[in-house]
């Protein structure tokens, strides 16, 4: 009997470009077949970018996917070949306008804003039951206000019920004015005790999203109990946002799901999966929005960030860069992009530009993160405080740049890691993808993770260490194997230092540091062997200090930088 060969196809659509990806088992294993790539219309529709990037697909591979329009050719018979799924994710869509209601400040609209910040969504209104206790000002100001979604929660499972009770009788009524067509979403993630009272009582049908709630007890937070009927909520949005998906949807075993949500089920798996008891974070960049996802002890944190640009983002650009730059010119060119996200530099001050923009990006991302969820130790002049392995890079801003190296000093210097970490590119945009097709076959994304497919960048050694610049921090027993002699190196303060990696082999490292220095292994002066896999930049060891050394003056700071990228062969 032949083997059973099980196809997927996995589409990510974003304001710029729509993918799609093939996979099969055909090997045994799950593998890339083959990959796809159109420009998404704003015109057009978003069908049309669909087309062209399944269309690429089918020539490349000779398959049939799908019958045009919008059908996709899925094989109903288990126990035969064919496309067995599709999964899509959506990228894309306006700022989603949301209503914040909550008994308190600290233990209601806080974890909200947690909650709805990990997408694409702007804060219109906030609702404290407590400061604002007259029912008739509630139903005003939410009338008067437009939005898409509200979630409200509120009360610890059993506790009192009145104020919720009346907000409920307000959303109801709100329900009712807006009439079905202008019907917003609704998330309760209160009171379990109300949880049927609010279904029975605002009557929204499919527009009303019930969960558990998110402080079950008194100083307990758990905002993956709100996570599921979140999405589904922000899904029902993207769909009504974009209609010619519906069509779409409604196919047997064709999942949508927004890519935000897909992302963390791959950071989730992966900090499952790991023995290191470190966290994982990715940083997703794409022209016109930044997205952050960290997983640590199981909890899931994450924000949205669109881009923007102001007076002192250009500020900080001019003092991230290592070239001497117009103040007027720099301006004008992150405007550019940001109206043209195709556009690429092509000088040296606009590569400086570029690179410095990205890193300011990242450094404000996470910012954010940590304003948001106090357990994200981030600073910006010291960087993480907490270890993350691996840190996932992806997005269309990071393809897009020259080299990984130019990749690298963009993380390193916006995140600027504790310890010792791997930073991995995700250099075909998978992970968002990945998300969505692990409803189908959860192996296959363990066994893309696990293919090459997915470049190490490079193994960092973070070197923690008060000393003065130009002390020595570290010493380094390096041994590539074949027999030869163990060369020893040392490391002074101030210095970023590379050592290359051998495609093949491990790189096994003693690491000596000073009594003053911390590597990430436990205590200050402790140090041990380290094996480094074999990655694009091999190991750095990253000795500049937290925060970083650098001089005041504008043009050694601007020369030390350069000296920086030049140890990672970046020009």
């Amino acid at each position: 009997m032949d083997k059973v060969i099980s196809s997927y196809l996995g589409i990510d659509i974003t304001p710029q470009r729509t993918q799609a990806w093939l996979f099969d088992d055909h090997l045994g294993k799950y593998e890339l077949l083959a990959s796809g790539n159109s420009q998404t219309s704003s015109t057009k529709g978003l069908m049309e970018g669909i087309d062209g990037a399944v269309g690429q697909l089918e020539q490349k591979t000779d398959r049939l996917l799908w019958s045009r329009p919008g059908r996709f050719l899925i094989e109903s018979e288990q126990t035969q070949s064919g496309l067995k799924g599709v999964g899509i994710t959506l990228s894309i869509g306006k700022p989603i306008r949301v209503v914040l209601v909550g008994v308190s400040e600290k233990y209601s609209l806080e974890p909200l804003r947690r909650l709805v910040r990990f997408y694409n969504t702007e804060i219109v209104l906030e609702i404290s039951l407590q400061n604002e206790p007259n029912f008739s000002a509630q139903l005003e100001k939410l009338t008067n206000t437009a939005f898409d979604l509200l979630v409200i929660t509120g009360g610890v499972d059993g506790g009192p019920e009145r104020s919720l009770r009346a907000m409920i009788g307000n959303i109801r009524l709100l329900v009712q004015l807006r009439g079905v067509t202008n019907r917003p979403q609704i998330v309760y993630a209160g009171n379990n005790a109300l949880a049927d009272y609010a279904r029975s009582e605002i009557d929204a049908g499919e527009d009303l999203h019930l969960a558990r709630n998110i402080q079950p007890e008194s100083g307990r937070e758990d905002l993956s109990l709100a996570a599921t009927a979140l999405m589904n909520a922000v899904r029902r949005l993207r769909l009504k946002e974009f209609p010619e998906l519906q069509g779409l949807q409604g196919q047997s075993r064709v999942k949508l799901l927004p890519g935000e949500f897909a992302r963390s089920r791959i950071n989730q798996f992966l900090e499952q999966t790991q023995t290191n008891e470190k966290g994982v974070l990715q940083v997703h960049l794409e022209p016109d929005y930044a997205h952050a996802i960290a997983i640590r002890n199981n909890r899931r944190m994450g924000v949205w960030q669109n881009n923007h640009i102001d007076e002192r983002i250009v500020t900080e650009i001019l003092e991230q860069s290592d070239q001497p730059l117009d103040r007027g010119i720099t301006a004008a060119y992150i405007s550019n992009r940001i109206i043209n996200p195709g556009y690429a530099a092509d000088t040296i001050e606009e590569m400086s530009m570029e690179l410095s923009w990205l890193c300011v990006r990242v450094r404000r991302l996470l910012v954010q993160m940590a304003e948001l969820y106090s357990e994200f130790k981030y600073d910006p002049p010291i960087g993480l405080q907490d270890d993350y392995e691996p840190i996932m890079l992806s997005g269309n801003c990071f393809e897009r740049l020259p080299s990984a190296r130019h990749s690298f000093i963009v993380a390193q210097d916006g995140i600027l890691p504790h310890g010792i970490t791997t930073l991995v590119g995700d250099d075909h945009n998978l992970l968002t993808s990945l998300g969505v097709l692990a409803e189908f076959d959860d192996l296959l994304p363990v066994q893309i993770i696990d293919s090459d497919l997915f470049s190490g960048l490079a193994t960092v050694i973070n070197v923690d260490s008060s000393v003065t610049v130009e002390k020595k921090v570290l010493e380094l027993e390096v041994d590539e194997g074949y027999d030869s002699l163990r060369d020893h190196y040392q490391v002074y303060k101030g210095e970023l230092k590379r050592f290359e990696t051998i495609p093949g082999n491990d790189l096994r490292v003693y690491l000596a540091p000073e009594p003053e220095s911390d590597v990430g292994i436990g205590l200050r002066g402790l140090g041990g062997w380290l094996s480094a896999g074999p990655t694009r930049l091999g190991l750095v060891v990253d000795a500049r200090g937290r925060p970083c050394y650098l001089p005041a003056d504008d043009f050694a700071r601007q020369e030390l930088r350069r000296d920086w990228i030049w140890n990672l062969g970046a020009w």
